[in-house]
């Protein structure tokens, strides 16, 4: 071991997000992965997932992780619950990638998730990860709920009026995932082929992202907000692409453009488009950025918002190495590529 660098390990490491993970961090400048944990992939080497590492996968509950200085949870939700506050007793800092901290009304989330939450404490003490809106409580957190990836693309979107004077009466999402966002079991018990030329919407009776961003979008807003969000699967392996409608009750002749300018004037991973620009996945993919392009509509008062993002990186592995950069003193940028 190098103790010059951080050592950090990943509870869930053959996922697709802790593939990302384990890539991103064995190329950081300051860090050492030194434990990754699968039970599928025991006892093998995680070369065959990150060519270049050489480590050996290790049950969740190995001793290693006590010697870890951060500890990436990608793991499904129920499980980081369980075994956080053990790690956080021995200042071990916690990047949790799943939904277990992310929602802070324990009601909302016991309804959404189908069983009880363990942790109440915890979750009013967990930070919500996306840098863009908690830079500084990020910093000196103990345990950051890294957010989902629909929710990063479209709070990203919509940040910038929920902040302005203007009201929003409602907010409706239409986003579109590469099936990377389904997960590799899915993805690999035909997904891939089901989707191939083909495209469909899913979760339209309610999908568990959509209490996510409604509560971040009323905590920034501080008001109640009418919001649906509608997911879609498209044909392709990576990316997310939002395509947001914001009613407002009136513009009051306020240039959008320039308030999403200056709002991510300091962002080192959002980019605002020119005026007749559009996003595309593939300008983002394998990236840590965010492209956004604001837009009139037909309807007056309505603004259209489109943001689009890797969901593998900048909506989970990319955004929980910013989170880790920051709690550790780092550059938010350190081991990023950010295109």
């Amino acid at each position: 071991m190098n103790n010059n660098l951080t050592k950090v390990g990943i509870l869930g490491g053959s996922g697709f997000t802790g593939e990302e993970l384990l890539r991103i961090l064995s190329n950081h400048p300051r860090t050492e992965v030194i434990a990754v944990s699968s039970r599928e992939l025991l006892g093998q080497s995680t070369n065959q997932i990150v060519e270049g590492s050489e480590l050996t996968f290790v049950e969740p509950n190995n001793e290693i992780f006590y010697k870890c200085e951060a500890i990436f949870f990608a793991t499904p939700h129920g499980v980081s619950m369980g075994i956080v506050r053990s790690y956080i007793e021995r200042n071990v800092k916690i990047i949790d990638l799943s939904a277990d901290f992310r929602l802070k009304d324990v009601n909302i989330w016991e309804e959404w998730y189908g069983s009880k939450h363990t942790e109440e404490e915890l979750l009013s003490e967990s930070v919500y990860g996306l840098t863009e809106l908690n830079l500084n409580k990020i910093k000196s957190a103990k345990l950051v709920a890294v957010p989902g990836c629909y929710p990063t693309s479209s709070l990203l979107g919509v940040l910038p009026l929920l902040n302005s004077k203007l009201q929003i009466e409602s907010i409706i999402i239409d986003a579109k995932s590469g099936i990377s966002g389904a997960g590799r079991k899915t993805v690999e018990n035909n997904l891939s082929e089901e989707i191939k030329e083909n495209f469909r919407a899913y979760g339209l009776e309610g999908h568990r992202h959509l209490p996510e961003i409604k509560e971040i979008a009323e905590l920034v807003s501080g008001y109640p907000i009418t919001l649906n969000f509608v997911p879609h699967l498209i044909p392709t392996m990576r990316g997310i692409y939002s395509t947001i409608y914001l009613q407002l009750k009136e513009l009051k002749g306020l240039n959008i453009q320039d308030l999403y300018d200056s709002f991510y004037k300091d962002s080192p991973n959002v980019s605002i488009m020119r005026p007749g620009e559009v996003p595309d996945i593939k300008s983002i993919v394998n990236t840590n950025n965010c492209h956004i392009s604001v837009n009139h509509s037909n309807i007056e008062n309505q603004v259209i918002v489109i943001s689009s993002i890797d969901n593998l990186v900048k909506g989970a592995a990319g955004q929980a190495v910013e989170c880790y950069n920051l709690m550790n003193g780092f550059d938010q940028s350190t081991g990023l590529d950010n295109g």
